[in-house]
């Protein structure tokens, strides 16, 4: 009769439950995103095509693409280089909007210094670009710049921001 080593045989156990669990949880991932998807798809209309993969999202239309990434913490390279950089703060998600008119970004910061948004208002008036508008509530901040088909907009409050740059064709 043969013997098993009783902590060998444990240890396979062990590996075999272990990527058992793995495999569950990915396919149970998958599953919910496939449903997350339809849900999405039908609240749109049935022509989305809505694709979830961790920290990002594509929506397709017969309008456009909207993209929203996690993944992406850096300033948009597509972005005109008229529209100055705002560098201060930490990106924590880019949105795309790809349609026919045009383009859109949304780059939301967090940790951005009280003094910053002014600053940046600065620095879109000395590349050309006209204030609109501006509103000032409290320690929130919106307003928006226009230069040419360039439509600057920025939302700031409490250690955050988000900027919203849009090309029109």
């Amino acid at each position: 009769m043969k013997h098993f080593n009783l902590i060998s045989l444990t240890r396979v156990m062990a590996i075999l439950v272990a990527i058992s669990l793995v495999t569950v949880s990915t396919s149970c991932k998958r599953a919910a995103e496939k449903t997350q998807e339809k849900i999405i798809e039908k609240a749109i209309g049935d022509e989305a095509k809505v694709d979830l993969d961790d920290e990002k999202i594509v929506i397709k239309t017969d309008e456009g693409t909207f993209t929203a990434d996690a993944n992406i913490q850096s300033w948009p390279k597509e972005i005109p280089n008229e529209v100055p950089e705002f560098k201060n703060g930490k990106i924590v998600m880019v949105n795309t909007q790809n349609m026919e008119e045009g383009k859109n970004w949304v780059i939301i910061f967090e940790d951005v210094s009280p003094n910053e948004p002014a600053k940046y208002k600065e620095n879109l008036e000395s590349n050309g670009f006209k204030i609109n508008f501006t509103t000032t509530a409290g320690i929130g901040t919106h307003f928006a710049a226009e230069k040419d088909n360039i439509t600057v907009m920025l939302m700031g409050d409490e250690g955050g921001a988000s900027i919203t740059v849009g090309i029109q064709d």
